[in-house]
């Protein structure tokens, strides 16, 4: 919960977010290696939490099956807490919690669960109760004594330096003598946040609705997975982009406001979750959940896509209109899960190329993980009748291609004065470095390297881009990564010139896995008062 309705429509946006890089020591307190399965008391109760119905969520939670699922933390959000004692302890309601935290964290234990809490960073909660500002470390020695394995940290009611006070925690969790999942939630996505957090909100409050309810507000499905899509190359063990916790099975009963969805609607939330790595914390009763509820919180081939071991969150890789197909690269030599996202108001027919998903031309196999049926085996691609508002999540099993960026010229005129600028993501720090190219009139190999940099405040900088051949040929630009480490993501950056006039634009990969193609056409955009600017570098 965070209150930030305002602030969260104003931090919509489906276009690309340059973060600029920022260097601090990693977290790497050994914690969510994969994604974090619970659930959480808000988006079905609010501050209507008790003792009881905690105790309730936590034994549905194991009879239902969704433990052994792979659902273990139970977390309680706003509102359990009420005042202070005279030593500065936060206390919790005595009314509502009267056997006390220990008691509530050994209850959960003692079930195979982990136990979540809740604070906020500012001195009063969204909800008004004791906030945790000038009292970091005393409330992490406290959760420590609890038992307690999560903190999520909220935002309200704070005038102090952000990034200082979620640092400020971090550490006081750090010194507590306990591992506690760190859960920020700022609202949106900070720099700073995969070296302070194991997890952080990637976008505003999300509501029960699939699209936007003007008289609802708050931010619905697929405008959060458009605002999250933007930070997947930060995701990797360790640290995940958390676009807000799970409306399945609500059906506009909840406490946060929406319409409610659709079962297909839900999956469709679900599986995009699922294939973006975010948390998946489920928040409706679990005591009452209908069979198709169920059906899409535990089905184990779509929970294995969300707990993949590489930790990729999947990205979109060719936009259709109301028809996307997404890519998420997981374990395995050639194999990608697959979202073909249909975004409109009927049934239609979406295709995926192998190409697209960075895998070669041949035969691939194609399992449905929702259905759990294999489809077949496919040359090429493949394509499928997705439902309304639906998608089908797919596992491909294909041949791997090197990873590697492939920028092919379709423009008949005459580039010169190419320059290819990377930026690159590895451990949580910014590669960067350009080469020209000159006139696009032959094959250029590229090799990227991030090893042997030079660190200069903002990124680490040197020869880390270097020109591995030039030969005649046809007019293509390969990027080949030759460095053994994985690259969460890159940007590639390209300025050029056609009849003497400067062109700009750049496009993101998370991760560089396989190879990508692209075509550079310096035809249409807008002229900025330096350069052209447009969509001249885009999917082949």
């Amino acid at each position: 919960m965070t209150g930030a309705v305002l602030l969260a429509l104003l931090l919509i946006s489906t276009a690309v977010v340059n973060i600029p890089a920022e260097r601090a020591s990693a977290l790497e307190n050994g914690l969510e290696r994969t994604p974090v399965m619970g659930w959480n008391s808000w988006n079905r109760y609010a501050c209507n939490i008790d003792e009881t119905l905690i105790h309730r969520q936590a034994d549905a939670m194991v009879s239902t099956g969704m433990r052994d699922a792979g659902y273990r933390y139970v977390n309680l959000d706003d509102c359990w807490q009420t005042s202070r004692d005279a030593a500065g302890n936060i206390v919790a309601d005595p009314a509502r919690f009267p056997s006390g935290m220990k008691a509530l964290g050994d209850y959960l234990h003692a079930r195979g669960l982990k136990f979540g809490v809740y604070s906020d960073r500012g001195t009063r909660t969204c909800a008004g109760r004791p906030g945790s500002q000038g009292y970091e470390t005393q409330d992490a020695r406290s959760y420590a004594s609890w038992g307690v394995d999560l903190l999520k940290y909220d935002n309200c009611n704070a005038s102090l330096d952000q990034k200082t006070q979620y640092e400020t925690m971090r550490n006081a969790l750090a010194a507590s003598g306990r591992q506690i999942v760190y859960s920020i939630c700022a609202w949106d996505f900070k720099p700073w946040g995969p070296k302070t957090g194991n997890q952080a909100r990637s976008t505003g409050d999300i509501v029960d609705d699939y699209t936007r309810n003007p008289s609802t507000g708050g931010n619905p499905v697929d405008e959060i997975i458009d605002r999250n899509n933007n930070f997947g190359m930060y995701a990797h063990p360790g640290f995940f982009n958390d676009p807000d916790m799970l409306q399945v099975g609500n059906y506009g009963t909840g406490s946060v406001g929406g319409r409610g969805m659709t079962d297909t609607e839900y999956q469709t939330h679900f599986s995009m979750w699922a294939l973006m790595a975010a948390p998946l914390i489920a928040g409706n009763d679990l005591t009452s959940m209908n069979a198709a509820t169920k059906n899409i919180l535990t089905n184990p081939e779509v929970i294995a896509v969300d707990q993949d071991p590489l930790g990729v969150q999947g990205r979109r890789v060719r936009d259709l209109g109301d028809q996307e197909v997404w890519s998420k690269k997981v374990q395995g030599s050639g194999v990608r899960v697959v979202a073909l996202w249909n975004r409109a108001g009927s049934a239609a027919s979406i295709h995926v190329d192998w190409r697209d998903i960075g895998l070669g031309t041949g035969s691939a196999t194609v399992r449905d993980v929702v259905a759990r049926a294999d489809r077949g085996t496919f040359t090429g691609g493949y394509t499928t009748t997705v439902p309304a508002h639906g998608v089908a999540l797919l596992r491909v099993v294909g041949s791997e291609t090197p990873d590697a960026i492939r920028i092919t010229r379709t423009d008949t005129r005459t580039i010169t004065d190419l320059q290819v600028r990377t930026e690159f993501l590895i451990n949580d720090e910014w590669h960067d470095d350009y080469q020209d190219a000159g006139t696009l009139d032959h094959s250029v190999t590229l090799n990227l390297n991030g090893n042997g940099a030079t660190w200069n405040g903002t990124a680490w900088v040197g020869d880390l881009l270097t020109t591995g051949s030039s030969a005649a040929g046809p007019s293509v630009v390969t990027i080949t990564k030759t460095d053994p480490r994985f690259i969460y993501g890159i940007r590639v950056h390209v300025t050029f010139k056609v009849g003497g006039q400067p062109h700009y634009d750049f496009e993101e990969l998370s991760p560089l896995s396989g190879t990508t193609n692209w075509q550079l056409d310096g035809n249409g955009g807008s002229w900025d008062g330096t350069r052209y600017t447009g969509n001249f570098l885009r999917i082949q």
